[in-house]
């Protein structure tokens, strides 16, 4: 697969004592005890703060929610890579430990607070619930000479490398296909994920930059469905109650299934909108194809994997590889989804997924081959 980076913001990097600038260099080195009262070695690299700790590696990962088909293929993914490092002995050992209340940034910071006082773990992995509310917690770990790499959702916390989809772009990409399916002119219901999450905010610029672009698409109703097909179902269900017509549909990733079972249960259907990369919804969507339904859809993964591309760089991180900074925007290592499938290639997804249970997403991770490309 095709993979590029995408530029983002430049950070200031400032971990424990170290303040430097945009895009300064290395060369300052401190030593911080870890947890256990092993040295770790602490440098500035470009804008990432570089730890390698001594000693044997476990890796603490905070999902950040839990429950979620698409979080529980993430917390798969992580772990087939988790017991390949481990079976190398490249790691010790792993602990998961997901939010009780999914989505809170509060109880995530607590999570990243075990972690760092844990006398085990000494690489810390976060997929961020808030872009700045987990910065003190991150810095605290730091400090502690304990590696953190934020996956997924991406984080503000100076120092610390992100690993992260574009979801502005990922999302802009569905949108252009609703609106161009359109002609430019519909009514649209949004069906997002989690206020306030970075994920879905920075989708939420995508969908907003797409609109202003034909003033004629409008969304109606917008509700969360909290990344959950049954909610998601629920809540369109909700709007269709008292909102009939409906052009297209706005949605995210492991919740488009819910809101077209929604759509079938009242007797109706958008003439488009943006589907699931899984087998429950492409096994509707191929039914209605077969019958010649007026009916559009696009799928473009978000790969639950991006979790364990985010372990394979921390573990080269934590062994002291160097990135390679002409392949990063700064702090922040941006993963692209190189497939998106619409009725013109639904048959190569189709092939993919006919081998998976229900609740598959289609998925992609870094080889470990392609992982070391990121480095010097």
């Amino acid at each position: 697969m095709k993979r590029k980076v995408v530029s983002v913001m430049c950070a200031v990097v400032m971990v424990a004592s170290l303040i430097v600038g945009c895009g300064s260099s290395g060369g300052k080195e401190e030593t911080k005890e870890s947890g256990d009262g092993a040295k770790a070695e602490v440098s500035l690299e470009g804008d990432i703060y570089k730890i390698i700790p001594e000693g044997d590696l476990v890796v603490g990962f905070s999902t950040g929610s839990s429950g979620t088909s698409w979080r529980d293929q993430m917390i798969d993914d992580f772990t087939i890579v988790a017991e390949e490092y481990k079976e190398a002995g490249r790691i010790k050992d792993y602990k998961i430990v997901n939010n009780t209340t999914n989505g809170d940034a509060t109880e995530q910071a607590n999570i990243i607070r075990d972690f760092t006082s844990d006398p085990e773990v000494n690489v810390i992995i976060v997929d961020a619930n808030d872009s700045t509310a987990l910065n003190e917690a991150i810095a605290d770990a730091q400090k502690a000479g304990k590696l953190v790499v934020i996956a997924d959702t991406g984080c503000d916390a100076p120092g610390a490398l992100n690993v992260v989809l574009d979801h502005t772009a990922w999302m802009t990409k569905n949108v252009e296909f609703v609106t161009e399916a359109l002609g430019g002119k519909g009514d649209l219901i949004y069906i997002n994920g989690l206020d306030g999450n970075p994920a879905d905010n920075a989708r939420q610029e995508g969908v907003d930059a797409v609109l202003k672009e034909n003033p004629d698409m409008k969304i109606l109703q917008k509700t969360s469905g909290g990344w959950d097909q049954t909610k998601a179902k629920e809540a369109c269900a909700q709007i269709l109650s008292t909102t009939q017509d409906v052009d297209g549909v706005l949605t995210q990733d492991g919740m488009a299934y819910g809101c077209l079972q929604a759509f079938q249960d009242a007797g109706m259907l958008p003439k488009v909108m943006i589907g699931d990369p899984g087998l429950s919804f492409f096994t509707e969507w191929k039914k209605l194809m077969d019958e010649g339904a007026d009916f559009q859809a696009c799928a473009q993964p978000n790969p639950p994997g991006v979790a364990a591309t985010a372990l394979r760089l921390a573990v080269n991180m934590a062994e002291g590889k160097e990135l390679d900074e002409s392949k990063l925007d700064g702090n922040t290592y941006s993963y692209i989804v190189g497939s998106f499938y619409t009725e013109e290639n639904f048959d190569e997804a189709w092939e993919i997924l006919q081998k998976e249970s229900g609740d598959y997403q289609l998925d992609e991770w870094l080889t470990e081959e392609e992982a070391l490309e990121l480095f010097k």
